[in-house]
């Protein structure tokens, strides 16, 4: 009699995963996935950083490039305005403090060129640009509302300027000369008085900017210059 295929032959049964096993495994998962997230964490921290390095260069070099340009030429003045402005001092640099600066050069929206009064100054942390035209009937400066006012730069932390004469001494803005910058605008603060205004020949600029964001440390990026008035 033939036995039918598998009889008589044990039975043994499918052993799944000890307790053990299970806690290994998932320790080395937990591990292999704590380095993985540990990786992803530290490179987008660092794409991060270059993305706020990168921003704040690009902010410091706009701002500084476009200030410079335009204070190497002020005392280009086509339409003689300091030769018929009212209110001293009667010079290229209009006013002059430690974190503002005031001073005539010009512009050229159209054919002809025109004088102007250009202002840089910080508010808050934007780098301001107020233009005021010439208004040859009053012999001063145009005052707001007729005034534009432009951001240049932002994330802005510090704008300083310094001054120095043709001898390479250093001019200080003092109390006793406070006033607007520009002259008539608001909050009154240290300047340069109208006989050190006239004995500027070179102007440093140091501006800052500077961005915080969550569990980041602070980053920031400083550019200085020095111009020499051309015009003088």
């Amino acid at each position: 009699m033939w036995r039918a295929s598998g009889e008589g032959v044990p039975h043994r049964h499918a052993r799944g995963f000890s307790l053990l096993e299970i806690l290994v495994t998932v320790a080395l998962f937990a591990m292999v996935m704590g380095g993985v997230y540990l990786l992803y964490t530290t490179m987008q921290g660092t794409l991060t950083r270059g993305e706020m390095k990168s921003d704040l260069q690009q902010n410091a070099r706009v701002g500084l490039d476009r200030l410079v340009q335009e204070l190497r030429m002020a005392g280009y003045d086509p339409e003689n305005a300091l030769g018929q402005v009212t209110d001293q001092p009667f010079n290229e640099i209009r006013a002059a403090g430690d974190n503002c600066l005031s001073f005539v050069t010009y512009r050229k929206p159209g054919a002809s060129e025109l004088s102007v009064r250009v202002t840089y100054n910080l508010s808050n942390t934007t780098l301001r640009r107020r233009t005021d035209g010439w208004n040859p009937v009053s012999k001063a400066f145009a005052v707001p509302p007729h005034s534009d006012i432009d951001p240049v730069a932002e994330a802005v932390s510090q704008l300083s300027f310094t001054y120095y004469d043709a001898f390479n001494r250093l001019l200080k803005p003092s109390v006793a000369a406070s006033g607007g910058c520009p002259s008539g605008s608001t909050p009154s603060m240290p300047l340069l008085d109208a006989t050190q205004a006239a004995q500027v020949r070179r102007v440093g600029i140091t501006l800052r900017t500077l961005e915080t964001r969550p569990r980041m440390a602070a980053e920031s990026y400083t550019l200085t210059s020095h111009v020499y008035l051309r015009n003088q």
